[in-house]
């Protein structure tokens, strides 16, 4: 088995040994172009997470493994929330064909280096699911350029395990940004209003609320059907497969916001009860966890290019307000 090794320098690629220079070897070895967006979802009572990346990996059908060094680059996946991206890799020069295995690996945290965690008591160690970030099989096109974007849902991935952050990987997901869309979800103030009065019992430490959004396939056709964000759901529920958090305008509106959703049918919860929602446990079997409304069935649209914009009016809306989340990820 071959291994292909390179070196990504800012925004482009130096394929060592990989393919020739020279016109004629273009011609028998054609690229592609191919570009990867990290993403993730708001999340409350975190205020950075800091992600190492080491090296994109890749297996051809042949069997042979391409790497190409990130050289241990850091960002802060909370400066990326929504619609927003971090252009991890950007626009490097592939040889044409299909891959699989294609992951990300990252530094492990240790408390000193690599991956961390911050929040109100401190900086953390943060340690990621088998040292990787996975990515879906690729295919490269000659002369065309796949552009994909890595979305991680940290309220269903990321845990506190004795003193220690883990992130999972059952809250990722990779996609085509030719092939998605975006959802904006103004939600009705009533709804929130009478959640936080009917569940007062359940006020939180503090006296906030965690008001959630949850994302279901279009199979679910009930709140009945709607599972919280325990790994195991009970007969007849269905886990989420998003979990966003709801924010406030200036002017105090409601509204979620979830990116890079593969184009195709959902259906939306809500709930205030957030902080009684724990990412292990079946807390709305055998917990205090409800799911308040069920915001009916949405359909995520890429449009022509990718990315296009959909909002969706949770009960009778806010009245179309909103904050802005940047453009689409195309």
């Amino acid at each position: 088995m071959k291994t292909y090794y390179s070196v990504l320098m800012l925004s482009s690629v130096l394929l060592l040994g990989a393919c020739g220079s020279d016109s004629t070897t273009d011609e028998v070895n054609p690229l592609g172009q191919f570009s990867l967006g990290v993403s993730d979802a708001p999340m409350a009572g975190v205020s950075q997470l800091g992600l190492v990346m080491n090296e994109l990996v890749m297996t051809d059908a042949a069997g042979e493994i391409h790497r190409y060094s990130l050289q241990h680059r850091e960002f802060n996946l909370l400066d990326y929330q929504g619609m927003n991206r971090h252009l991890a890799i950007d626009n490097i020069d592939l040889p044409v064909g299909q891959y699989h295995n294609v992951h990300v690996t990252i530094d492990q945290g240790d408390g000193n280096q690599g991956c961390y965690v911050e929040d109100g008591q401190g900086r953390h160690s943060l340690q990621v699911e088998n040292g990787y970030l996975p990515i879906e099989d690729v295919e490269i096109i000659a002369n065309q350029h796949r552009v994909m974007t890595l979305e991680i849902n940290l309220y269903q991935g990321l845990l506190m395990e004795q003193g220690q952050y883990q992130l999972r990987h059952r809250a990722m997901w990779s996609v085509d940004n030719s092939q998605m869309g975006h959802l904006i979800g103004e939600v009705d103030p009533q709804w929130v209003a009478s959640c936080e009065m009917d569940y007062a019992d359940f006020t939180p430490v503090g006296g906030e609320f965690y008001h959630l959004a949850y994302l279901y396939p279009d199979s679910v056709t009930s709140i009945d059907q709607m599972a919280d964000m325990g790994t195991t759901p009970s007969t007849g529920l269905t886990a989420p497969l998003s979990v966003s958090r709801l924010l406030q305008t200036t002017d105090g509106d409601w509204y979620f916001a979830m990116g890079y959703l593969p184009e195709g049918n959902y259906r939306v919860g809500y709930s205030c009860l957030g902080h009684l929602d724990y990412p292990t446990l079946d807390d709305i079997s055998t917990g205090p966890f409800v799911m308040y409304k069920d915001a009916d069935t949405i359909t995520i649209e890429s449009g022509p290019l990718g990315g296009q914009q959909t909002v969706h009016e949770c009960g009778n809306g806010n009245g179309g307000h909103h904050e802005g989340h940047g453009g689409h990820g195309g």
